[in-house]
């Protein structure tokens, strides 16, 4: 046996909230992630920055020499032989599934493999799709009053070609309900099969369409038409097939469709570790959140580490007290304050400000109470709640990322102070999967297209033009823009964002993810 080891994961149907604890853990644990096409980018976040994220979509095998690309087409050959090569080079890798792994996917397959191979794996199980998406179309697959059974069949005509044939005069002439996943393309042909087998024509049926997404579709009809209606409304795969007398409660219990934001599109550009909670404030609306990092952060250079540290070692003597200008400034202090073996106590009787509520909170979650937090969120607001205190005019060590205004330390040096701006982390512009690239383009050019993209800051505004003029050309990429609602976290954002030549529809009143909800309610719809 090897040292590596490979979780095969369930990440669920598409909703990132359904993501379970355990696969949480393993995510995080993660040295390399192989992930299937169907499994929502979103639930990446719990990974960690270093993980190394294999997407397998649809389409040709990689070209050699190429297999460790995000962008690569990894067929199941390539996959199996993936999971080996990592294991043994001792990894920890986790397989990520749609749905369950063991619920009609090559879980066991791959298994298989590993065990072939000496390779130790484990299966982490999810939530699966036939369940949870008559579930969010408000189809329960059984009830009391109507069936105590349910049985799940795969409609995909591969198992009939392997020689397992589906027993139909059986499944027809049940009283459960039936749940055919991968039947899209054979809806009439199962249809038809279940009819002549003897289940009545009039049986009700639906077709569930990206089930637990903001986006989700659902047709209704009866065994004899549900083909012809899914045609008409253009369902297509991935979906699944509900038959039964349970379809007919959807009328009085569908839940999802009722929320607000059922139905919207909405892109978080917020970096990878920090979209968790807009996403899942959108997603309990009834958005379809679409994650799109637009923003990574890396260590600060050495010096400007070793410059930190010096300040603090000297902050006793030099500095009236420190401005922290994020979250991620947070982290660098409280980081470096451990590099230098140093604690909360250097700050008695000094000053901490801290520019924005959720910095505030990231503070004192590290034990660090700030005692300036301005009601507007910006450098301005910073500079008259100095004013008011008196201490504009003092000594100030500011911590921030390696972009920003100049406007704080102009005010504390007009003021007779003075500001050391230290670098305490590192902004770039991460890479994106090609599919969620693509999944922003119109419907007409293939893809989902998007009705809103909340920007937190100039520079995710900045990179998402950037990757999408990559991807589509500039025109196309503008033209995407120009169909969506804009919106922006605060006034510096919208200003940026305007800078760029595009038009910014909302502004959030506060400057934190409950903000831009608010906002997007506002712009999109209203709350019930």
């Amino acid at each position: 046996m090897t040292d590596g080891f490979v979780a095969i994961v369930g990440a669920g149907p598409w909703d990132p909230e359904l993501l379970t604890l355990a696969a949480r853990d393993r995510l995080a644990r993660a040295d390399v992630v192989i992930v299937d096409y169907l499994v929502n980018p979103a639930v990446l976040i719990h990974c960690h920055p270093r993980a190394e994220i294999l997407q397998r979509v649809r389409g040709p095998h990689p070209q050699p020499g190429q297999a460790n690309r995000p962008s690569d087409r990894l067929d199941q050959a390539r996959v199996n032989e993936l999971l080996v090569e990592h294991a043994r080079a001792g990894r920890y890798v986790v397989r990520l599934k749609g749905g369950d792994p063991m619920m009609f996917g090559r879980g066991a397959e791959e298994a298989r493999y590993l065990a072939d191979h000496g390779v130790r794996f484990e299966f982490v199980p999810g939530v699966s799709s036939p369940i949870a998406a008559p579930e969010a179309a408000g189809i329960p697959i059984t009830h009391r009053d109507h069936t105590p059974s349910v049985s799940f069949v795969s409609g995909y005509e591969a198992y009939e070609k392997a020689g397992l044939t589906v027993a139909w005069e059986h499944l027809a002439n049940s009283a459960g309900t039936l749940v055919l996943m991968m039947s899209v393309k054979n809806a009439r042909a199962n249809a038809q099969r279940l009819v002549e087998a003897g289940r009545s024509p009039s049986t009700p049926a639906a077709m569930v369409r990206w089930g637990t997404r903001g986006i989700q579709q659902t047709v209704v009809g009866t065994l004899a038409d549900i083909a012809e209606r899914a045609s008409e409304a253009a369902i297509r795969p991935p979906a699944v097939m509900v038959v039964g007398e349970v379809v007919a409660l959807r009328e009085r219990i569908q839940w999802l469709e009722r929320r607000p934001l059922f139905g919207r599109r909405v892109v978080v550009t917020r970096a990878a570790r920090q979209a968790g909670g807009l996403v899942n404030l959108l997603t309990a609306e009834g958005a379809d959140a679409v994650a799109f990092p637009c923003l990574d952060f890396v260590p600060a250079p050495p010096d400007q580490r070793r410059a930190l540290e010096r300040a603090l070692l000297e902050m006793r003597e030099r500095f009236t007290g420190v401005i922290v200008s994020s979250p991620n400034g947070v982290h660098a202090l409280v980081e470096a304050l451990a590099r230098v073996e140093l604690d909360a106590r250097i700050f008695a009787g000094k000053e901490i400000a801290a520019i924005g509520t959720g910095t505030a909170e990231r503070l004192i979650e590290r034990g660090l109470r700030p005692d300036v937090v301005p009601s507007r969120a910006r450098a301005e607001g910073l500079i008259d709640a100095l004013r008011e205190r008196g201490s504009l005019g003092a000594s100030w060590l500011q911590i921030r990322a390696d972009e920003g205004r100049a406007l704080l330390g102009e005010a504390i040096a007009e003021a007779g102070g003075e500001l050391e701006l230290i670098v305490g982390y590192t902004t770039i512009r991460p890479s994106v999967s090609p599919l969620l690239l693509a999944s922003l383009q119109a419907v007409d050019e293939g893809g989902e297209g998007y009705d809103a993209i909340c920007f937190a800051s100039g520079r995710t505004a900045r990179h998402f033009v950037e990757a999408t003029t990559e991807a589509f050309g500039e025109a196309r990429a503008l033209a995407h823009l120009a169909r969506a609602k804009v919106i922006a976290i605060g006034p510096v954002t919208a200003d940026a964002i305007t800078a760029l030549g595009v038009r910014v529809d909302a502004v959030a009143e506060r400057q934190s993810d409950a903000g831009l909800l608010d906002a997007v309610l506002r712009t999109l719809g209203s709350k019930t």
